[in-house]
């Protein structure tokens, strides 16, 4: 009897072993925390900035806003990422890569938005980048675009300026050369319109106004 209890106790576990389970998948919807808020001291000794919550805690690894809105990202040693002025100028800004997206900021640890001009490593020549207002990350599509607008003229090609003029907006300040330039055979002069953070270069064409200005370069503001 005991042999049969056995032998029917072990027929019982090979079937539960060979019939199929059924498994229950949980959806887990992870959603991005939004920035805390943070008080940003300045270390005058080295110029950087940190981060502290509301328990005076260092942030690291992570977003920080503060009470005034400035949007910071703090890395491992808890410093924010900021531009280095004497590197990229007053204007000029930082680029990294954080959770697979760019960024851009400033030399006072902002998240920048807009147009700027920027590089994503110090062996490449300084782009212009188009950040997003809300996210501050590149948006790909927008940069394209404007890069088509801003790209530079040729003796081949000239591309008219225009289109770029009206993305940056009002500029500041317009500047316009006494000599000849140096593109076009030398018929006409050299125009800097400047913006807040970036200048735009153009060309305008003898005897031609505004409207005729082709493409030279995009630059970061000096």
């Amino acid at each position: 009897m005991k042999k049969t209890k056995r032998f029917l106790a072990v027929v019982l576990c090979m079937l539960l072993m060979l019939t199929p389970l059924a498994v229950v998948a949980e959806t887990v919807t992870v959603q991005a925390a939004e920035p805390q808020t943070v008080k940003v001291k300045l270390d005058k000794k080295t110029g950087k900035r940190y981060g502290y919550d509301g328990n005076n805690q260092k942030v690291t690894q992570q977003w920080g806003v503060t009470a005034k809105g400035f949007r910071y990202y703090f890395g491992k040693n808890g410093a924010a990422y900021q531009a280095d002025q004497d590197m990229v100028g007053k204007y000029g800004i930082l680029m990294k890569k954080i959770n697979g997206k760019y960024y851009g900021f400033d030399v006072s640890g902002h998240t920048v938005k807009g147009i700027r001009v920027g590089s994503v490593s110090m062996y490449e020549i300084p782009k212009l980048y188009y950040f997003n207002p809300k996210t501050g990350a590149v948006d790909k599509k927008k940069t394209s675009l404007y890069r088509k607008y801003a790209a530079t003229s040729t003796l081949a090609k000239q591309n008219n300026a225009s289109k770029i003029k009206k993305v940056l907006g009002k500029y500041k300040k317009c500047t316009i050369s006494k000599g000849n330039t140096c593109m076009l055979d030398g018929n006409g002069k050299d125009v800097t319109y400047t913006y807040d953070y970036v200048q735009l270069n153009v060309v305008r064409p003898t005897g031609k106004g505004s409207s005729a200005e082709v493409v030279a370069s995009i630059t970061v503001r000096r």
